[in-house]
């Protein structure tokens, strides 16, 4: 278990670190849980299918980990797979608004994870992972401005591959 709790580094009850219950450190300020940026990079810039389908095994299980219920998951993958299917290939008359959309789901991963934290009590951190894990992910979709449709697939490719990690993990 140590190698795969790895990103995890702290506090908790599991080897490793990390606890089923979140994962915070020690002040509950903050989930331990982040992918480097480098390696958010490579994911999304240069395309690294290996280091994707690592990352997203660890993501997977933390999610897991956390309770963050499948259903949550759902609301912002499907979201992704919209935006998607509307941009279909680079130069597309829908691109402008689909890469709009897609920034925007920045905003809303935030509102996601507010949102757990008040009906919830604070007591999961769930959704504030998957927001730590996808921001930066997102914000590398474009470059100055413009939009990159291969990074937008790779971004979903991710985002894909953490939703079948999770549920392989026992993700409700």
């Amino acid at each position: 278990m140590g190698q795969r709790n790895q990103p995890y580094q702290g506090g908790g009850n599991r080897p490793g670190g990390g606890n089923p219950q979140g994962g915070r450190d020690q002040r509950g300020a903050e989930p331990r849980f982040q992918v480097p940026a480098q390696d958010t990079k490579k994911i999304i810039v240069d395309g690294d299918v290996e280091l994707l389908v690592r990352w997203a095994d660890k993501i997977g299980e933390a999610l897991a980990d956390q309770r963050l219920s499948t259903n949550q998951i759902r609301n912002v993958y499907g979201t992704a797979r919209q935006i998607q299917f509307r941009w279909d290939k680079p130069g597309s008359a829908n691109e402008a608004q689909a890469f709009r959309d897609a920034v925007l789901l920045r905003p809303k991963l935030a509102y996601y994870a507010e949102r757990e934290k008040q009906t919830k009590g604070g007591s999961t951190i769930g959704m504030e992972t998957l927001q730590r894990v996808l921001e930066p992910a997102l914000e590398l979709i474009g470059e100055s401005g413009n939009p990159i449709h291969e990074r937008y697939q790779r971004f979903v490719e991710y985002f894909e591959a953490i939703v079948a990690y999770h549920k392989k993990h026992g993700g409700r």
